[in-house]
């Protein structure tokens, strides 16, 4: 297909990243069309090169696609930072947020509440009263407990367990498999390593690893 060729109801996929694959995928699978995008960066370029499920679309390109609204769009970039910055210069422009992604699988209780541009991968479960955030992405399976709140931009790892209460700011990241113990919080850009156990609150900036977690 070529870039001058569009197809009605197609996603545009920002990113040349494996969650762009992933995301790719999943749009995919469910019977949706998926257009491509390539960064004018030519390390990124070259990556996506790489990536045969997202045929590349330039820089340029992107924008006409979008503010003409002739596909929605998805921000699936892999730091919470980067996501950021996109989402903002993107609804500067064209006043219309990135569409959601989210898995059939996925739980969602009644009282559970998603912001807008997330995506959520299969078998999430977000419990009662949970509150997540805008552009976070969630990866498969992972547990969000009651009464959690999941800021803006914020990762989570595949088979991430999150309990009851915890609080989870801007730009933190949740490893593949890690647990939070009731009540924690974790601080704004926060790292927890993968397969972290974390009884304590984690500081801002601060990176934790190890059962118990601790600073690194």
């Amino acid at each position: 297909m070529s870039q001058d060729e569009i197809k009605p109801g197609g996603t545009l996929i920002i990113g040349t990243s494996t969650l762009a694959i992933w995301v790719a995928d999943l749009i995919a699978h469910e019977g949706g069309f998926v257009y491509g995008f390539t960064p004018t960066k030519e390390k990124e370029a070259r990556e996506a090169e790489e990536l045969p499920i997202l045929p590349p679309i330039t820089q340029a390109r992107m924008w006409k696609i979008i503010a003409r609204r002739e596909a929605d769009y998805v921000i699936a970039l892999a730091e919470p930072e980067q996501r950021e910055r996109m989402a903002t210069q993107l609804f500067e422009r064209v006043k219309w947020p990135a569409r959601p992604v989210v898995h059939a699988s996925v739980y969602k209780a009644r009282t559970a509440d998603v912001a807008g541009g997330v995506i959520l991968f299969p078998h999430v479960v977000l419990g009662p009263q949970v509150k997540v955030g805008g552009y976070v992405v969630i990866e498969a399976n992972a547990t969000l407990g009651p009464g959690t709140e999941v800021a803006d931009f914020v990762n989570i790892g595949s088979g991430a367990l999150i309990s009851e209460g915890c609080t989870i700011e801007n730009y933190a990241i949740i490893g593949r498999g890690a647990i939070l113990t009731p009540g924690v919080r974790i601080g704004k850009g926060a790292q927890v390593l993968a397969g972290s156990v974390v009884l304590d609150h984690v500081g801002p900036g601060q990176t934790v690893g190890g059962n118990p977690a601790h600073v690194l």
